[in-house]
């Protein structure tokens, strides 16, 4: 019994645990732990550093642009855009046969007569029976002529720009503004609404429209102004200027063949203003072809500044022909807040620089707007001219 208490004792007691045996020690000395960070800290901080000058950097760049931005909005403010005018509509048919008998007969400048294969100039001639005549022409004595450029007769007496121009208010020291309504005659119930407007203003008419001398006669006898608006190509191909354009691809003689038809299907004007012509109007070689046409005839050219690169202005001056320059566009927007802005521009300019020359157009905002805005403009003192006014009074060369 004894034995057995013992040997029970004996299991019930747990087993020692056996030591484990100590680790062998490698021979050679444990790698030190790296200080974690310092490297890290090392590149965070240059990144922070980056991250500023970077910020400061961007800052300057931000203050640069703003400065830029408002300069840029200034000089937008005081200048005018580049305005390749929208164009007028044009008859769908490509022919653009508007003959009305045209044939030979008096032409502003001259007079052209059929040309004899025999003969190197024309023999001139008088208007048919059934042109209707001009009321305010007609009290003109008829002037002495001599042969022109193209073969036709020039008035030696007084060239076109002083007979057919229309009379000048007086002005005294006054500020004067000259309105130019251009691509009139096709839109015949507008162009009569700018007819009726308190004058005087110049009416530019598109050649291509029709009953011409019938509108022309029409605003001479309301005392205003007449040019004629020749068409010339623009920058874009896809913009149609109208029959007989004016193109760089022409030759002299193309050029002279689509003048003469222009120049012939109306009598009155004073001179002309370029339709679109924004290319070629910044072609020198063609230019000075029709430099050498207004020369001979006696015209004055106003240069509608449709592109900055036009040298229609400059060959003028160079060819000793009267000229003028558009300053403002009145509805390059068919807008009505825009074209109330452009007619106080116009107000500006003329206060700066003595006269301004604006450009306008028969649509119904603009006739609108002008209607209300000659009355006040002159109620503040200025005075509303026709192009040839101004003409004097900017080349000392012109007389009348």
């Amino acid at each position: 019994m004894r034995l057995e208490t013992i040997a029970v004792a004996r299991r019930a007691q747990p087993a020692k645990k056996k030591k484990a045996a100590p680790q062998k020690r490698s021979r050679g000395k444990t790698a030190p732990k790296k200080k974690s960070g310092g490297l890290g800290r090392l590149m965070l901080g240059g990144a922070i550093v980056a991250g500023t000058i970077s910020a400061i950097i961007a800052v300057g760049s931000m203050l640069e642009l703003d400065r830029a931005s408002r300069d840029f909005g200034e000089q937008a403010a005081n200048s005018q855009p580049e305005y390749e005018p929208e164009p007028a509509p044009v008859p769908k048919s490509k022919n653009y046969d508007f003959s009305e008998s045209n044939g030979n007969r008096d032409r502003t400048g001259y007079m052209v007569g059929q040309r004899d294969e025999t003969d190197e100039l024309p023999v001139p001639h008088s208007a048919p029976a059934d042109k209707k005549p001009d009321p305010v022409a007609a009290k003109t004595p008829a002037p002495s002529v001599h042969q022109g450029l193209d073969g036709g007769v020039q008035d030696d007496a007084m060239p076109p720009w002083q007979k057919f121009a229309a009379l000048t208010p007086e002005t005294g020291s006054a500020p004067v503004i000259a309105i130019i309504i251009d691509d009139a005659g096709l839109d015949q119930p507008r162009t009569a609404r700018a007819v009726k407007l308190p004058g005087p203003v110049t009416i530019s008419y598109l050649p291509y429209a029709r009953d011409l001398q019938h509108q022309v006669n029409d605003a001479r006898a309301h005392g205003h102004e007449i040019m004629l608006h020749m068409p010339m190509e623009p920058s874009s191909s896809t913009i149609d200027p109208g029959p007989h354009a004016l193109r760089t691809s022409f030759d002299r003689d193309a050029i002279l063949a689509e003048m003469l038809w222009m120049l012939d299907r109306f009598d009155g004007y004073v001179g002309v203003n370029n339709h679109m012509g924004s290319k070629f109007t910044s072609d020198p070689e063609r230019m000075k072809v029709v430099m050498e046409v207004m020369k001979s005839r006696g015209l004055l050219f106003l240069d509608s500044k449709t592109s900055a690169q036009s040298v229609g202005y400059s060959l003028a001056r160079k060819y000793d022909v009267p000229a003028l320059e558009r300053d403002v566009f009145i509805d390059d927007a068919d807008d009505a807040t825009k074209i109330a802005n452009m007619l106080a521009r116009i107000e500006k300019v003329a206060t700066h620089q003595g006269f301004a020359i604006a450009i306008g157009h028969p649509r119904d905002l603009t006739l609108e707007a002008l209607q209300k805005w000659i009355p006040a403009v002159q109620a503040k003192g200025f005075v509303l001219v026709p192009a040839t006014d101004i003409l004097r009074r900017t080349n000392p060369s012109a007389t009348g």
